[in-house]
């Protein structure tokens, strides 16, 4: 991998569940990840990034997630405004999917994957 992140370290990757690397995320990605870090103006603390295949389906997920080719994050996110200044930031920076859970936001550049979406993964 020629790009290194500006803004994220090989460490934040291992730490996220599963355990991942820089080199399983698509550098493209990257880089509009660190935009978000910049506009947002926040730290993005990352518990999920990359996923195989195996993982999602032995998760009973379908294995077709943007997390599955390294172009896909979760990052933490208890408050509004903090999940404001992300997806603020997410969408300035070129971000077309983006979901909402609880305590995460999910960003992910997939172009594979329907484009300028905003979903919940509450029940």
């Amino acid at each position: 991998m020629s790009y290194r992140p500006r803004y994220f370290s090989d460490a934040e990757f291992r730490r996220c569940t599963p355990s991942c690397s820089l080199e399983q995320m698509d550098e493209g990605f990257l880089r509009t990840l660190d935009k978000v870090r910049e506009y947002a103006g926040i730290p993005l603390v990352l518990t999920c990034a990359y996923r195989s295949k195996e993982w999602d389906l032995a998760k009973g997920r379908n294995g077709n997630s943007a997390h599955t080719r390294g172009k896909a994050v979760d990052i933490r996110c208890n408050a509004s405004v903090t999940r404001w200044k992300i997806v603020r930031a997410a969408i300035d920076a070129g971000i077309r999917r983006i979901g909402i859970g609880s305590n995460f936001v999910h960003l992910d550049n997939d172009e594979t994957l329907p484009q300028h979406v905003i979903w919940h993964y509450y029940e």
